[in-house]
């Protein structure tokens, strides 16, 4: 095993922490978690390898005993650190402040650690779960737990949400003033104008604008909670290319089914979170939890959304304010392009078909809809 500068520590310590192990665990002293047979044990080396080499993030071949520790608190903060660290050290058999792979894989196996802290076990499966990515979990993972990468934290949510309170701040007080539903900077070179479509950027741009506290509150409430879960297990710049799919739809379908209509916020960006969680469940349908419960919720959410928008514009004939025309296009393109950029954490033959038949889906309607924009000239209101 390669040495490193923080391998000496625990050399230097070894005889405090003997000592220290015989004071808390006095009937366990020379205690045998030798591991046997590892060669034998295939389908454990299978399992755990992969973790040990997650955990181990330099590739020197040990994981600094500080930094399992860390982890493993993580896992379960109900256990003193203290009571942690003297655990995973007792594992650490030639005291250099550091697990190997035999030494991790004796933490893992002893039925005697396992007897002294009935969690143990518990705590180093939900620690891997923490740690690994789903794609590589193999068979240690048969559930629908995900992997959430915390380091780097995901940012890119949050920054959006900044840049778009910023901006609403600015109006509201160049404006002298907002409240929960208005007023709406329509002279904004920000809001989509269908009488200025020339200016190609509002088609993106509409995003940071927002019409009262409500409308940005829940905007900014909704795509955190939607896309730091998608950040954290698919990355940050498949969310972005989601995000922005579903917001440059949400304005090409209004353009297209409501051609006179100003458009702001970010709910076509919104909406494409949404249904890239739904992208995502019919991409890993066997290995996600409660997946049929997880679909029904996605199919009341969205009939509930698109049922309402139906009844007031068809049969009320009341007009809510509210872009449905923008949500549905989100919608559609966060599903088609989810399809596409999310993680698939093990490809079917089918989801290769589905895959192609919502890239060619997703282009056909983008396609149509830009011809529109520009060769229907007489079904949009004259320029400005």
């Amino acid at each position: 095993m390669p040495t490193t500068g923080r391998h000496l520590y625990g050399r230097q310590a070894s005889s405090r922490s003997e000592q220290s192990d015989n004071q808390l665990y006095p009937n366990l002293t020379g205690m045998d978690i030798e591991m046997s047979n590892l060669e034998e044990d295939r389908a454990l080396l299978q399992k755990w390898k992969p973790i040990f080499d997650r955990f181990d993030e330099d590739h020197d071949g040990a994981i600094p005993l500080a930094e399992l520790a860390s982890v493993l608190k993580r896992a379960d903060t109900s256990i003193p650190l203290s009571v942690i660290n003297e655990i995973v050290s007792m594992a650490d058999r030639d005291r250099n402040g550091v697990l190997d792979f035999r030494e991790f894989m004796t933490l893992v196996r002893t039925h005697d650690l396992a007897i002294l802290y009935p969690k143990l076990n518990m705590m180093m499966r939900t620690a891997a779960y923490v740690v690994v990515p789903r794609g590589e979990r193999n068979d240690v993972v048969k559930s629908g737990l995900e992997e959430y990468k915390c380091c780097p934290p995901p940012l890119l949510m949050p920054l959006l949400s900044l840049i778009e309170l910023g901006v609403f701040i600015y109006y509201a007080i160049e404006m002298g003033g907002v409240g929960p539903n208005g007023p709406v900077p329509f002279k904004s070179p920000l809001i989509y104008d269908p009488y200025k479509r020339y200016e190609a950027w509002r088609f993106v741009s509409y995003m940071l604008i927002h019409s009262g506290f409500i409308h940005i509150g829940t905007n900014i409430l909704v795509q955190v909670v939607l896309g730091i879960p998608l950040e954290m297990v698919h990355s940050w710049w498949r969310v972005l290319i989601i995000y922005v799919a579903g917001v440059i739809a949400g304005s090409l379908g209004t353009s297209v089914l409501d051609p006179t209509v100003y458009l702001a916020g970010a709910s076509g960006g919104v909406y494409a979170l949404l249904l890239a969680h739904l992208a995502s469940l019919i991409l890993n349908w066997k290995e996600m939890e409660f997946a049929i419960w997880r679909l029904l919720f996605f199919v009341i959410l969205v009939g509930v959304d698109v049922g309402t928008a139906v009844y007031y514009r068809y049969v009320e004939n009341v007009d809510t304010k509210v872009g449905y025309a923008a949500h549905f296009a989100g919608a559609i393109a966060g599903l088609l392009v989810g399809v596409n950029v999310l993680r698939n954490l093990q490809v079917e033959r089918w989801e290769k078909v589905v895959w192609w038949i919502c890239f060619a889906v997703y282009v056909a309607l983008m396609a149509a809809a830009i011809a529109i924009n520009f060769l229907w000239v007489d079904h949009f209101p004259p320029p400005r």
